[in-house]
């Protein structure tokens, strides 16, 4: 079967980052010709789309859909509207099975699936087995289940024939038996139904993502576009955050030596001189964070890296084996500066924590470091913003240009603790299904979050 698996358009908003997910989900399809577009690489994204879907001829079309809107950016981005023009795009010159998936759509799913009659199926989730477990039903043999012995993949309730972005009108139930494909949603009887959720998949289960697929070149100008995993899943508790929802709250890890043996690759097969991991937090678990870098140092790799890390646990020793594997930039996610705030956000750490992580990333000299704060979350008071101030302040005089600070709105996003906090505290509706973003300000230092606005808009950000 021919597959073209194509990334979202962003509509050009932010720098690109290459679309792991599309290279996991076509290191998972072999026996079947796979291309991968990404319009977000594009000199002419839609029209590059239109003709790659004309030039290739794909039996089946995957869109990955990563992120609704840019989160928590203070002017709120929506990806939406690029995502419809990419449907449109597809469904003007393909009539076959359109089938969308990405961690964006899994947090959505029943809403996309009902305002995009276009999509055929969609894919929960982790979509590696689900793909390919929907691409062997579509592809069935000729005269399987067919009363014409037709052969080549099964459209649901198509006609032949390009059509509009909305589809022809819904008939009967699904072509292909699907019913029994883990995670997925599809079309039957003109309504959409859903298969379950499938267990998560160990990682050693799962083959290493496939990176020639496409060019790493126009995303290694982003110090963070091309990224690596060591595992999945997460379990801390950051009430904001949907990675538990998504990845599970256990750990899957993979293997160390796999891990390096990957950026082996990538360094002497693709040229890769920089890239970031992945991990929600690259250093918790430390155990097999530890055996990552000391495999890279093993393997003598000469990249350089940036990662996610939390304060808690951080200390010289893990540092020092972090540069000696190439580590450059330390990425720290407190996102409050009071213990108060800490707590309600579900953070696992302390101010003192941050204070101490910040003196040891500043005493070794050799990191640049990144800090990601909330303007006005949850449990925050004014004595806290101001502390914040200080050490922000601090941080600049003593490491210049090396401190970074990104200071943030807070969306409320389903499947998360702090969706049912607004509800409780009635900053959204109980039913709210969250796909326009809703921003949480707790509402007696809301004025914090009005005066750092004014301070961004006036500095152009």
């Amino acid at each position: 079967m021919k597959i073209l698996l194509v990334q979202s358009w962003l509509g050009g908003d932010g720098p690109p980052v290459y679309p792991v997910g599309l290279a996991c989900l076509a290191a998972s399809l072999p026996g079947h010709d796979v291309s991968c577009f990404d319009p977000n690489v594009a000199a002419e994204p839609l029209a590059g789309l239109a003709a790659r879907v004309r030039e290739f001829s794909p039996d089946l079309v995957g869109v990955s859909l990563r992120n609704i809107d840019s989160t928590n950016t203070r002017v709120n981005v929506s990806y939406l509207s690029p995502f419809a023009r990419v449907v449109e795009t597809v469904r003007r010159e393909f009539a076959g099975p359109l089938v969308v998936g990405g961690s964006g759509f899994s947090m959505f799913a029943d809403r996309i699936m009902a305002d995009f009659p276009a999509i055929d199926y969609g894919v929960a989730l982790e979509g590696e087995r689900t793909f390919a477990a929907l691409a062997a039903a579509l592809a069935r043999p000729a005269g399987s289940d067919r009363p014409d012995g037709s052969a080549g993949p099964l459209r649901p309730d198509r006609p032949d024939g390009p059509h509009g972005p909305d589809g022809p009108e819904q008939t009967a139930g699904p072509a292909a038996d699907v019913a029994g494909v883990p995670s997925l949603h599809y079309r039957e009887n003109g309504a959409v139904r859903f298969t379950g959720p499938a267990p998560a998949s160990p990682l050693a289960d799962l083959p290493s993502p496939d990176f020639s697929v496409l060019p790493l070149a126009p995303y290694a100008t982003v110090p963070w576009g091309i990224g690596v995993e060591t595992k999945r899943g997460c379990a801390l508790a950051c009430v904001y955050c949907p990675y538990g929802f998504l990845n599970g709250k256990a750990y899957r890890k993979k293997d160390p030596a796999r891990v390096a043996d990957e950026l082996w690759r990538l360094q002497e097969d693709f040229g890769l001189t920089r890239f970031t991991f992945l991990d929600s937090v690259f250093n918790f678990p430390r155990d097999q964070a530890m055996a990552v870098m000391q495999a890279m140092v093993d393997r003598k790799l000469t990249l350089s890296w940036s990662a996610w890390f939390t304060e808690r646990g951080l200390d010289r020793e893990f540092l020092a084996l972090a540069r000696r594997a190439g580590c450059d930039t330390v990425i720290f996610s407190p996102d409050a500066f009071g213990d108060r705030a800490l707590k309600r956000l579900g953070k696992a750490t302390s101010v003192a924590e941050i204070k101490a992580a910040y003196r040891l990333v500043r005493d070794m000299g050799s990191f640049e470091v990144s800090y990601n704060f909330f303007k006005n979350p949850p449990g925050q008071t004014l004595f806290a913003f101001l502390a914040m101030a200080g050490f922000v302040v601090r941080a600049r005089l003593q490491m210049g240009r090396r401190a970074h600070f990104e200071f943030n709105s807070l969306r409320v996003e389903p499947h998360t603790a702090l969706a049912k906090l607004a509800v409780a505290e009635g900053v959204v509706a109980p039913d709210a299904d969250l796909l326009a973003p809703v921003m949480y300000s707790q509402k007696r230092t809301a004025y914090i979050e009005k005066c750092f606005d004014r301070l961004l808009q006036a500095a152009g950000k």
